[in-house]
């Protein structure tokens, strides 16, 4: 145990020792995660989002009311962001906006059709058409543009007659109030991937490719340490490194004041998931390599196209799908998927965990079947 802890020391002090390894694991994520939320956190833009809305009809419109609905929400209108989606049943619309494949779902009720007699007949009653929504953002944008689109419809009502201003009852599940959108909150998972990022894909396959080129595997024969003792002091040492990164990342979350959920026991455990997962995936990239050379233009490549390509900083779920293969390939995506929904009081889906121990399991397997050739060919 002793020669571990040494070793373990002797890694880290080693590693520690060029500026670049702190600098891209400690200091620049806890820059980035300042830079961008100095720079986004207020925009707010919903004009380039795609709503879909769900819309359930207990009794089929006719007359003006069909008339100007159809013209509003008409796919031809350019104004209109919603994909409208009807459904036959309220059930199932219900448990599509659960599952979060549609971001609001309205209710036509029953008699709603009264509004074109209400022309005639001002007295009458017409129903309330009722919101249902969540407490995810772009439920709550859908939500406040649907009701935009509500008061453009009254307006276009009133100039056919009198005023007869249209109600909505709303509905949101979960809970009862959510907190308002901070892309700090977004952001704060992807920054804490970044970091293990950083050190799985770089960090990791240097130390590798360094020690291949100067034979260090093969000297371990003739020395007191032994090869477990050795990968579990390698191990550490760049786990401590971490450590220390997302313990000052966690620091600037309290100044900053991120989301509340990032102290709770299940984020904590999903992200301690996540370091598992990508640190195998680290290993198996180590595998990869047979010299400094194709690890440093490899492991830019991969590190690029992860960070941009698994809904850091964006939604890519749009993206062309000659790109859009690499989204749902890589473990990132769901990783950092399954992190937000935590940070939203929800909860994660299958896919957030099984891909993932896909991809650990694998890389697993893959480094400890090629690890040997490593070491035959070395120089």
């Amino acid at each position: 145990m002793k020669k571990i802890i040494n070793l373990t020391k002797v890694f880290f002090i080693n590693s520690s020792r060029d500026f670049a390894v702190p600098f891209w694991t400690i200091i620049f994520p806890s820059l980035f995660f300042i830079l961008f939320i100095s720079i986004f956190e207020n925009i707010g833009n919903v004009e380039n989002m795609d709503f879909k809305i769900g819309i359930y009809y207990e009794q089929p419109l006719q007359g003006i009311v069909k008339n100007v609905f159809d013209e509003i929400f008409s796919s031809q209108n350019n104004n209109n962001p919603f994909e409208i989606i009807e459904y036959d049943s309220f059930e199932k619309g219900l448990d599509n906006l659960k599952k979060s494949k549609i971001n609001a779902f309205v209710i036509f009720p029953q008699n709603f059709n009264l509004l074109n007699i209400k022309f005639f007949i001002n007295e009458l009653e017409v129903p309330a058409l009722k919101v249902y929504y969540t407490n995810e953002n772009t439920s709550l944008y859908a939500k406040n543009i649907f009701d935009v689109f509500i008061d453009e419809i009254n307006v276009r009502i009133n100039t056919k007659g009198e005023v007869m201003p249209l109600t909505i009852k709303e509905e949101i599940l979960g809970i009862e109030q959510s907190e308002p959108y901070r892309y700090r909150d977004y952001l704060f998972p992807a920054i804490i991937l970044m970091s293990i990022l950083t050190v799985a894909v770089f960090n990791m396959p240097f130390d590798f490719s360094f020690n291949v080129e100067k034979g260090i595997f093969k000297k371990l024969s003739s020395s007191p340490i032994t090869s477990n003792g050795f990968f579990v002091s390698f191990l550490l040492s760049h786990i401590i490194l971490l450590i220390i990164s997302l313990f000052v990342l966690y620091i600037e979350a309290y100044l900053f004041n991120v989301s509340p959920y990032i102290y709770k026991l299940n984020f904590i455990s999903y992200a301690l998931f996540s370091i598992m997962v990508i640190l195998s995936v680290g290993l198996f990239l180590s595998s990869l390599y047979k010299n400094m050379g194709a690890a440093g233009a490899i492991s830019q490549i991969i590190y690029q196209a992860t960070i941009f390509l698994s809904g850091f900083y964006f939604d890519v779920t749009n993206s062309p799908w000659i790109i859009r293969w690499y989204v749902y390939f890589n473990p990132v995506t769901y990783l950092v998927d399954g992190m937000r929904k935590i940070m939203l009081g929800s909860s994660i889906a299958l896919v957030n965990i099984l891909i993932p121990v896909i991809w650990m399991i694998s890389s697993i397997l893959i480094f400890s079947l090629t690890f040997k050739r490593m070491i035959y060919n070395e120089k």
